[in-house]
């Protein structure tokens, strides 16, 4: 306290003293005093030092367990589609689920490869597809073993099956016409109902057999050796109902002779056989000739005729049904096997006419085997079916009343057997 005060009676006789000497005479006033602030006292810097903690001794690193080699076979995808590829499934071929896509996220590029590793030696179904989920490619029944590959191609081919027929197709099936099986139904478990449409993509260039079928596994219509290379249609129409108001007139198994048939053994053109094993055969000799024998019992005006018919496989030879009242004058539809064509004819007169269908492409034909044919004529209107479908009209009213006649045809080649079964005959009433 003593220094405080000391402090402060200078600083009041510094104040007074230049007020006493301007009383006196005028001199220059002294200078104010700087005060200097007292110097902090310095801060106290520990002295103790703390000792050091010990270094942890290193973990020790655990050794590696030995991975089991994966078994299995690999498969080296090739892309030449000329699309990038962004689904790969591989299926068990006796699995009906494709499972999950085995790229997950992957893509692969026009021109490149990739590979999957680790397949179970097996049998599978494989498919392709692209951004849009097309199928590009699909193969089935490969046989996966060690080293495999796998060069997907672009599929040039689709199908759309348009549903015109009057029954809802719950089974599609699809197959090169060389193979023994019809494979995998492309529907999957859909159905295609009346008025829509399925589109199959995605199928390799080639010769098809495609057959539409309804819940109860009835054949709905069926196709035989499709050429497909692009974009095709087709509009499944199936089996056409008879009339409602025919009525079955006749009905030959030809299991014995009851009618009466070959009448006219043997000429030199013609062997019209006795009909045996259940079947009527007639063996033409000569090229380019047409032979048929009549069903007599009685003249229809409106009516439906049907003949299961095939000829000699290899031949030219065609089936025909036909309807007229004598030799020199008759309806004739004719079925080729051998091309899948048909027309039908008219003889006027012992002359024939120009076709009043020329040849025509029917993939309904079946090229080897037994085709059913049926020629209709109600209200003026002639309609020709290949196995129950219908293949083309015209009007016509020629020959008011006639009989029905069954035979076949030969061209180049001769001495060619047609056989025929299953003859039925309907009349409207």
């Amino acid at each position: 306290m003593r220094n405080k005060y000391s402090i402060v009676a200078l600083v009041v006789f510094l104040l007074l003293l230049p007020l006493a000497c301007s009383e006196v005479g005028g001199g220059e006033p002294t200078l104010t005093p700087t005060v200097v602030p007292p110097t902090p006292a310095p801060t106290e810097v520990p002295t103790d030092t703390p000792e050091p903690t010990d270094t942890p001794e290193p973990t020790a690193t655990p050794e590696p367990t030995a991975t089991p080699e994966p078994e299995g076979g690999t498969l080296e995808i090739i892309n030449q589609s000329g699309q990038e590829i962004w689904y790969i499934y591989l299926s068990p071929h006796d699995v009906d689920d494709w499972g999950d896509n085995l790229l997950a996220g992957d893509r692969i590029s026009d021109g490149e490869s990739y590979v999957i590793p680790y397949i179970p030696e097996g049998t599978y179904d494989l498919l392709a597809g692209g951004a849009t989920k097309n199928e590009i490619q699909t193969l089935w029944e490969v046989e996966i073993v060690d080293e495999n590959t796998w060069t997907v191609v672009a599929a040039a081919g689709s199908l759309e099956v348009i549903n015109e027929s009057d029954t809802t197709i719950a089974q599609l099936n699809m197959s090169l016409s060389a193979d023994d099986s019809w494979g995998e139904d492309r529907l999957a478990g859909a159905e295609i109902a009346l008025g829509e449409s399925f589109m199959v993509d995605g199928l390799e260039n080639g010769t098809y057999d495609v057959q539409a079928l309804d819940a109860d596994d009835n054949v709905i219509e069926m196709l035989y050796n499709f050429d497909i290379d692009g974009e095709y249609d087709w509009n499944v129409l199936g089996k056409t109902d008879l009339p409602s108001n025919a009525v079955l007139r006749f009905e030959e198994d030809f299991s014995d002779n009851r009618n009466n048939w070959a009448k006219t053994r043997e000429t030199d053109d013609v062997h019209y056989m006795t009909p045996e094993d259940g079947q009527y055969c007639i063996n033409i000799k000569a090229t380019a000739l047409t032979a048929w024998e009549w069903y007599e019992p009685f003249r229809p005006d409106e009516f439906v005729a049907e003949v299961a018919c095939v000829p000699d496989e290899g031949t030219d030879a065609t089936c025909g049904l036909g309807f007229g009242p004598d030799a020199n004058n008759l309806y004739w539809f004719e079925v080729a096997p051998y091309d899948q064509t048909f027309a039908l004819f008219v003889l006027q007169r012992g002359a024939w006419q120009d076709a009043l269908i020329d040849w025509t492409p029917s993939y309904n034909i079946i090229p080897s085997g037994w085709n059913y044919l049926s020629l209709e004529r109600v209200n003026g209107v002639v309609s020709v079916y290949i196995n129950g479908v219908l293949n083309g009209q015209v009007e016509s009213d020629l020959f008011p009343r006639g009989r029905i006649g069954i035979g076949g045809s030969t061209y180049k080649d001769s001495n060619v057997i047609v056989c025929l079964d299953d003859l039925r005959v309907w009349r409207m009433e």
